[in-house]
This record gives structure tokens, C-alpha cells and sequence, in this order.
């Protein structure tokens, strides 16, 4: 029973590892951002680029390829800063402007179809989608904020950007632009790590003497209060104008009035802004950055700090939204992966474009490695039930032949074939269910318990945190039924074989 247990738990660890990954590839398979693939355009120009999504859009080539549309978009990638270096320039006021992290990104528009599998309930981890073509808030993944020490339920991400001082001489200095996070996501399509829309994508690519997010050309102190109630702000300012009268003297610039302002999305406010006036038109950008550390680092306000951030104020400055013309990057979204390769060639024929074919190839692995491990699945189990046949048919057949007189002698007494050879198979049920019982248990909590994880980081350290495993599948209940099928018919034929000889040849084992 105990051999017979071993070799059901590895035969019910086969099909359960078959079973997991098998569900986790059709996972991937199924994820809406595996059936996006990019196309990469090359030499053909950014107008021509929308006339071919167009094409691609017409009901006849959908059909054909199985697409369920056609979008462009531009690629990204600007630098951004850790958020324990922005803490330290809090507190130091000394911006480590070599330590720049790029993340690469891409423009997505808020009514893009792709924004609805962005956020769905299995990919969103907090935030909310882009809600009007002007939103210049970031979409940003899980992995990135990690990568850059943000908390998940971060307020804002620092951007790098070169900006000109109001000195004479025009020096380029580098400031750290705090941006809105919109939504913090598991993965975006196209491996970006951060999506924005097109309106911040054209914002920002603006020179930089003219760029918008340039914060030498406030003129007023910003100040970010975040996860505060309405009277937690109320106190905060009554702090700050306390604070302010009592240093005025000490300011080369006259501080006028205080206002705030909130930050909505709907109804919710996402953070309340704190704006501090300046008495003179020509205020110095240094200045009001100065100010700004003067009061983080005030133990008057040390219980807000976990709380409190410097903004600048590019919102008045942004421009006017232009519509895109023209875009460097196709996505074609599949309602099936058969047609990859046709459509690869076909689009490459018509429109000297090509598909990404790391992309493609891919997708393509997935299908084949999917159908391989059905395969392979089919013949480990097949033969492990083989082998469970021969080894309990011949310890059944062996018992049976060591015990021939015996044999002999109850059907000398009349005891007929039927009722032994029904005794002979309850016993072996019962020995093989109480194995099969306790193999699945034994495979359960290997399998359940990250055992199969274990196997594979012998070989490897890159996996997803899955288990790789699953007894809940019609492999194990087939295969169930098969065994219980295949033990009555093979134990019903080795006793009929041995008992169907007379009594006497048994007894005297002439045969």
C-alpha cells in the first residue's frame, strides 16, 4: 500500500503541477495585455501613420485577422527621483540632481479603449483612471514605485526637469516637479512602467526655457497638503499665518494673502493646495523655495510633514491642447492569436510596417508551450496509470499464484470464481483507495504548500509568486475514474485467468 501511495503522489503531482500551469499560461494568455502588440512604423511619417490606423480599423481587415481595434500612441521616457532622495532635499535643501532614474512610459488617452483593461478589477491597485483629455496626472506600476522607494498610496512622483534660472547669466538648473499620481497599477501594455495622456506627453516636450512645468516662473509659495480633513487644513493654516507674522521681518519678501484650494476628482478631493501670495511681482524662485524648507523643517509643523509637500504652479501655465497628428507607435489589439503571423506579413506587404516581433514570437510560445504541456501532461499521466496497472497486477497475480492450494481447496468446497474473484477486488479497491487517499493528501500539501516552487527554484530565482499547481481539474477526476475502470477490468482478468483452472490443478499447481 505504501509503494502504491508513493507512486499515486507522484502521478497526482504531475497532474496537479500540468494542471497549475497549465491555468497559469491560459492566464497569460488570456490577460487583455498579452492580445496588445505594437507596431513599429520605421520610416513611415507620422501622418501617413493615421490613415493607416484608419485602414486597420475597417471592419474587412478586422474580420480577416481578428483584430478588435487599431490605436496609436507615443512613447515616453523621462527621468524621475527617488522619493528617500526628495525627503533628504526636504531637509537639506541639497537636491542630489545625479542620482536620475528614466521610466519608461507611453501616452494613453482617457477614453482609449485599453483604459478599461488597465483598470480592471484584477490589474487596478489604487487611484483612478484619466478622466478628461487635459489630465496630467501619471499611471504608474507597482514595480516602478518599489523601484524608486514610493509608498504605494504616494500623492505625487518627482520628475526631473532642466529649468532657467531668472539669473542674468541664464544658467540651467535642474528642480525636482512634483506630478499628480492618477492610479497605481499591477502592469501597463507594452512593458511601460508609466502611461499619461497625450496632453501632458505635448506639455512637457515644450522647450525648456518656455516649458510650463518650469517653477522659476512662480510667483507664488504652493503648498501640497495631503489625507488631511477639513479641519486638520483649517488648523494648518492657522498655523502657518501665526508662523508667517512672526518671521516677516526676517523675509526679504512680503507674504500677502493665504487661500486654498482643492485638488478634485468628482466629489473626492485628492489633496487641498495652500497658496501663499507674495507682496512683490519679482520674487525669486530660490526664495520661495527657501520658505518652503523654513517651514517643513519648524518643529511647528514636524506632525505634518508626513504630510505636507512644495508644489509649483504649472497648472496656470499649461498650454492650450492640440490634437495629435501623428503618433510613433501602433497597437493592435487580437481577439485570437492564430493570425499573428499573417497579419505580421501582411501589414509589412502593404505598409512597410512590422509588428514587434519579440512581441509576436512571444505569443506565439505561449500557444506552443500551452498545447506542449497538455501533450506532455497526456503522456506523464498515461504512463504513470500504466505503471500503477503492472505493479498492482503483478503483486495481485503474484499473491494469487503463492496461495493456489488454498485457492483450490475453497472451490473444492464450492466456493465459486464470481465470489472470490469480487473478495479479490474489494481488497485491492480497498488497499488502493486507502493509497489514493493518502497520496492526494500528501500532493495537496506539498503542492498547496509552495512545493512546486521549491522544485523550480533549484533552476531558477525569475518566477511569479504563483503556486504552479491545482488538483481542482478534470485531468485528476479523469484519471480517477480511468484507474478505478482499469483496476476492476485488469484484477477481474489476472483472478478469472488463475481461477478459471480446476481445483485439482490447483491444489497439486499443475499448471
Amino acid at each position: 500500500m505504501w509503494i502504491l501511495a508513493i507512486m499515486l503522489f507522484i502521478t497526482f503531482t504531475v497532474i496537479g503541477f500540468a494542471e497549475g500551469s497549465l491555468r497559469y499560461l491560459e492566464r497569460k494568455i488570456q490577460d487583455p495585455f498579452i492580445n496588445w502588440v505594437n507596431i513599429i512604423p520605421g520610416n513611415v511619417s507620422y501622418f501617413d501613420i493615421q490613415e493607416i490606423i484608419e485602414e486597420l480599423n475597417s471592419d474587412s481587415i478586422k474580420n480577416i485577422y481578428g483584430l478588435n481595434n487599431v490605436i496609436g500612441y507615443n512613447k515616453q521616457q523621462f527621468n524621475y527621483y527617488d522619493y528617500k532622495d526628495i525627503l533628504e532635499f526636504y531637509q537639506t535643501e541639497e537636491l542630489d540632481t545625479n542620482k536620475l532614474f528614466p521610466i519608461p512610459g507611453r501616452t494613453i488617452e482617457y477614453d482609449d479603449p485599453v483604459i478599461k483593461e488597465v483598470f480592471a478589477d484584477n490589474n487596478r491597485l489604487s487611484g483612478r483612471a484619466l478622466t478628461e483629455q487635459s489630465d496630467i496626472g501619471l499611471i504608474i506600476t507597482r514595480d516602478e514605485l518599489e523601484k524608486l522607494n514610493y509608498p504605494l498610496n504616494t500623492p505625487f512622483i518627482w520628475m526631473d526637469l532642466p529649468s532657467y534660472s531668472q539669473e542674468a547669466d541664464g544658467n540651467i538648473l535642474r528642480s525636482a516637479v512634483p506630478l499628480p499620481v492618477k492610479g497605481v497599477v499591477e502592469t501597463l501594455p507594452g512593458l511601460a512602467g508609466m502611461a499619461s495622456s497625450a496632453y501632458f506627453f505635448q506639455q512637457r516636450a515644450h522647450e525648456v526655457r518656455g516649458n510650463p512645468f518650469n517653477p522659476y516662473q512662480d510667483q507664488n509659495l504652493i503648498l501640497a497638503l495631503t489625507n488631511m480633513e477639513r479641519q486638520e487644513v483649517n488648523a494648518f493654516i492657522e498655523k502657518l499665518e501665526s508662523y508667517l507674522a512672526e518671521i516677516q521681518d526676517e523675509l526679504p519678501y512680503k507674504t500677502g494673502n493665504i487661500w486654498q484650494r482643492d485638488q478634485r476628482t468628482g466629489e473626492q478631493a485628492e489633496h487641498v493646495r495652500v497658496h501663499i501670495s507674495m507682496g512683490s511681482r519679482n520674487v525669486h524662485r530660490d526664495f520661495l523655495d527657501e520658505l518652503f524648507f523654513r517651514i517643513y523643517n519648524s518643529e511647528r509643523f514636524a506632525d505634518y510633514r508626513n504630510q505636507l509637500y512644495l508644489m509649483y504652479d504649472y497648472e496656470r501655465r499649461l498650454r492650450d491642447y492640440s490634437p495629435i497628428i501623428g503618433y510613433d507607435r501602433i497597437a493592435v489589439n487580437f481577439s485570437t492569436l492564430d493570425y499573428l503571423r499573417p497579419f505580421s506579413i501582411m501589414i509589412n506587404t502593404n505598409y512597410d510596417l512590422r509588428l514587434d516581433m519579440a512581441q509576436v514570437e512571444s505569443r506565439e510560445n505561449y500557444n506552443f508551450v500551452s498545447r506542449l504541456t497538455s501533450i506532455i501532461s497526456y503522456v506523464l499521466i498515461g504512463f504513470s496509470i500504466l505503471s500503477i496497472l503492472l505493479f498492482v497486477g503483478h503483486l495481485l497475480k503474484k499473491h494469487l499464484e503463492s496461495i493456489k492450494r488454498n485457492l483450490g481447496t475453497f472451490k473444492a468446497f464450492g466456493l465459486s470464481n464470481k465470489v472470490m474473484i469480487r473478495v479479490y477486488v474489494i481488497i485491492v479497491l480497498s488497499i488502493v483507495g486507502a493509497a489514493t487517499a493518502i497520496a492526494l493528501a500528501a500532493a495537496a500539501l506539498f503542492g498547496y504548500s509552495g512545493g512546486m516552487r521549491l522544485i523550480l527554484s533549484l533552476f531558477s530565482n525569475h518566477f511569479e509568486a504563483e503556486a504552479y499547481f491545482s488538483l481542482y481539474s478534470s485531468y485528476l477526476f479523469a484519471a480517477l475514474v480511468f484507474l478505478c475502470i482499469c483496476y476492476i477490468i485488469v484484477l477481474g482478468m489476472i483472478t478469472s485467468r488463475i481461477l478459471k483452472q480446476s481445483p485439482g490443478n490447483l491444489i497439486y499447481e499443475r499448471a
